[in-house]
């Protein structure tokens, strides 16, 4: 998790674009994710900030895994897959499965 500030200096020393993004992904594995972005995109789709930097997290990953954003087919493809796996992690559980809080 990085600063807009962070974001945007590694978004234009790796892809020479000095504006700061919501995830840069590295193919050797490491995933930069900027909250101050998720902040002013989470309201887009009406999402909890944690939910919008989820997606971010998400989205990364399924790069690594080999999807591609770069044609809008890719793009829907990928953004299809994300949203299923991020509900998929959002669904409330049973309330066997959840987390209790004692304080």
């Amino acid at each position: 998790m990085v600063s807009a500030r962070e974001s945007a200096r590694v978004h234009r020393e790796f892809l020479a674009d000095p504006a700061a993004t919501d995830v840069i992904t590295f193919d050797h594995g490491e995933l930069i994710v900027c909250p101050a972005v998720a902040e002013r995109q989470r309201h887009l789709e009406k999402l909890s900030l944690a939910a919008e930097v989820l997606t971010y997290i998400i989205h990364g990953c399924l790069h690594l895994c080999g999807y591609d954003d770069h044609t809008e087919r890719d793009f829907q493809r990928l953004r299809r897959r994300q949203t299923r796996l991020r509900n998929q992690v959002l669904r409330p559980r049973p309330a066997r499965y959840q987390i209790i809080n004692f304080q």
